[in-house]
């Protein structure tokens, strides 16, 4: 981004530990290699006060905002401007510490940017947790006209559940597509004896058509609807199903090995994030698709991922008529959507794309891979942002940002 240089990069975090759900320390080393090798800078922030205290508390989110203040105040007095982009829930109320949010007086040099993927109206949707709401509510008003913190606008339908959900009339949208990089190594093509490889390491069969899905072992993520309507095609296809648990829960899984047994589906289980297989099944030629039954999905990468993987060979995909999906998918060109109410819709639209001729399942999987290259590139989009956000004064000579 020549307009912008030099731009400096600090990357604020919470703390891990061995009781942190999901972390990998091995992947977590190689991020910060990567980001040192772009002269960037990893800043870990403390958050508990006992070890088994989860991040997804409300008193680690309070502690987490508290405790990054410091931090920046020292890091944004450093550059000629700051731009400070707050991600998930946790960082909500950053503003409200630093001094900038709502009724707050804003330093003239830095700008703030909430990004929000889920809500409590999402993650809990059937009983919303009125604490959490609440924080929500509050962090998100920290945006308002003449302030320096802005909400983003990763997908129209997003945006438009932030504005009827917490009634933000006066709260300002900046562009900040939910994108990918296109370039970044795990989308490069796999050679087919790779794939086959991967594929028998993990016991799926090569002489079978394959339906995918992957993705956390919860009710929002909708593989409990999935696997009955897969019954009238148990003699067509093998099924594989990625379901990663939270914690120490398996009772999900377990949920769904009973479905599986009662509805005799000839299926493959992995019971543990793997990065390896999804990517390898999205590039075998008798994956007919990859299917996402969520309940509530805000944006999903699933759809763009399998669109680069699948740019050869592989799956189109199915999705719900939720969410993200419907910014992301074009139905009948780039994918297709799927009633996750009705078990039988489910499996009328997974027959049609079965029944699809080879050369309309490279045609839809073609268009999915240009529309992720025209709309989704990070490359791309990310420069809208720091236009949006700094193009209101003129960029001078030796200015330093972050």
């Amino acid at each position: 981004m020549p307009m912008y240089e030099p731009i400096d990069v600090h990357v604020v975090c919470p703390l891990p530990d061995a009781h942190t759900w999901g972390y990998d320390h091995a992947f977590f080393q190689r991020q910060q290699q990567r980001l040192a090798a772009l002269g960037g800078q990893v800043h870990l922030i403390p958050y508990k006060r006992d070890s088994e205290q989860d991040l997804w508390e409300l008193r680690s989110w309070e502690a987490l905002c508290q405790n990054v203040a410091p931090l920046l105040h020292t890091q944004t007095a450093a550059y000629d401007r700051s731009l400070i982009i707050c991600v998930d829930q946790p960082w909500l109320q950053t503003p409200y510490a630093l001094g900038t949010g709502k009724g707050q007086v804003s330093p003239h040099h830095i700008d703030m940017l909430l990004v929000l993927y889920s809500t409590a109206f999402i993650r809990n949707w059937e009983t919303p947790d009125a604490t959490e709401i609440a924080w929500e509510q509050e962090g998100l008003e920290a945006s308002q006209p003449g302030s320096c913190v802005a909400l983003a606008d990763i997908c129209p339908s997003f945006t438009a559940h932030l504005k009827t959900h917490f009634q933000l009339s006066a709260a300002r949208f900046a562009p900040y597509t939910s994108s990918i990089l296109l370039d970044d190594p795990t989308f490069a093509i796999l050679d087919e004896a790779v794939v086959r490889t991967t594929l028998q390491s993990f016991g799926i069969p090569l002489n079978a058509d394959v339906v995918l899905a992957f993705g956390r072992a919860a009710s929002i993520k909708g593989f409990e609807r999935l696997i009955p309507a897969l019954a009238p095609l148990r003699d067509r296809v093998h099924f594989v199903l990625i379901s990663v648990p939270y914690i120490n829960d398996a009772s999900q899984q377990q949920m769904y090995d009973q479905l599986l047994q009662q509805h005799a589906i000839r299926a493959t289980h992995i019971k543990a994030f793997t990065r390896d297989l999804p990517r390898a099944l999205c590039q075998w030629p008798r994956t007919k698709m990859v299917v996402v039954p969520s309940r509530h999905e805000t944006f999903s990468n699933i759809p763009l991922e399998v669109a680069l993987w699948a740019r050869e060979n592989g799956p189109v995909v199915v999705a719900s008529t939720i969410g993200g999906f419907v910014d992301q998918i074009q139905a009948g060109i780039t994918g297709f959507f799927i009633d996750n109410s009705s078990s039988q819709h489910i499996t009328q639209t997974l027959l049609h794309v079965l029944d699809l001729s080879e050369a309309a399942h490279a045609a839809i999987r073609y268009q999915a891979y240009q529309r992720v290259i025209r709309a989704f590139d990070f490359a791309r989009n990310f420069p809208v942002t720091l236009r949006w956000f700094w193009q209101r004064e003129p960029w001078t000579a030796g200015y330093r940002a972050r």
